[in-house]
């Protein structure tokens, strides 16, 4: 059954909440939505608490005009996280997720931060000198927030194969483009140019938790690469890599990613 949390600035999260143990609260990327948890949460709950929010504006979240931000993501995650007394919670940021994850720690640190999923995110998207793992280049963003504000649906509905190591069926594809669409096109040009602009290669250096880095290896949008990279650059850091999978691992090999992400939380 859908939740929803009240943020100080009248915005409202929707979310779902299952399972008893360890907090687990699973963050979504730009412009998607938690249904594309759907196929973890349950598995998951049967060893945890999760907690599977949609972002501010995103999926059952109702639409707000303003604070498309990672950094004001970040603070209505640590709202909610206060508000539930999910002490000691691991948090699973999928995509953008990892950078709402990350500026999380920035704002706040990582006291009753337990550990960190990531799932297919480097610590930048744009490219840069001396920067060779980005996703976009800055021609690249500006021509794909054009395409969002000229047929938001028909970016989304290519965006989506393209996720994926294999082709979704009919109703998946369906299935996941009204999620998309329900960010809405102006929304969604916000915050895809507020999350390509962040860098957080300093900031991933600069702390101690428990990551797991988990990859497609037919990864499309965010370079493989990167996995290597921050393996090396945490220091606390072990990278798993999904054969099967693009860029979402956690809807193309839900079993072992329940078994593999589920086995690890566990042990921490």
């Amino acid at each position: 059954m859908t939740r929803f949390h009240e943020l100080p600035d009248g915005a409202r999260l929707a979310y779902d909440d299952s399972g008893k143990g360890r907090p687990v609260v699973l963050i979504h990327g730009v412009c998607m939505s938690r249904r594309f948890f759907e196929r973890n949460t349950p598995a998951l709950a049967e060893r945890f608490r999760v907690v599977n929010v949609d972002l501010r504006g995103h999926g059952e979240s109702p639409a707000c005009e303003g604070g498309h931000t990672v950094a004001q993501y970040a603070q209505d995650v640590k709202h909610l996280l206060d508000t539930l007394e999910l002490e000691g919670a691991v948090l699973v940021g999928w995509s953008m997720g990892t950078f709402v994850t990350w500026d999380l720690l920035r704002q706040f640190g990582s006291d009753g931060i337990a550990g960190h999923v990531n799932v297919s995110q480097g610590p930048t998207d744009l490219a840069k000198e001396g920067w060779e793992l980005a996703s976009f280049s800055l021609e690249a963003l500006f021509e794909a927030l054009a395409a969002i504000q000229d047929d938001f649906q028909g970016f989304a509905g290519e965006l989506i194969p393209l996720m994926f190591m294999h082709e979704p069926t009919a109703e998946e594809h369906a299935l996941l483009l009204s999620e998309i669409l329900r960010v809405g096109a102006n929304a969604g040009t916000c915050i895809l140019l507020d999350q390509t602009l962040q860098d957080y290669r300093e900031l991933v250096t600069s702390y101690a938790l428990p990551t797991l880095l988990t990859w497609g290896a037919d990864e499309k949008f965010v370079a493989a690469a990167n996995g290597p990279w921050l393996e090396a650059a945490q220091s606390d850091a072990e990278l798993v890599v999904f054969e099967q999978s693009g860029h979402c691992p956690m809807w193309e090999e839900p079993e072992r990613f329940n078994q593999v992400v589920g086995d690890w939380i566990a042990a921490l």
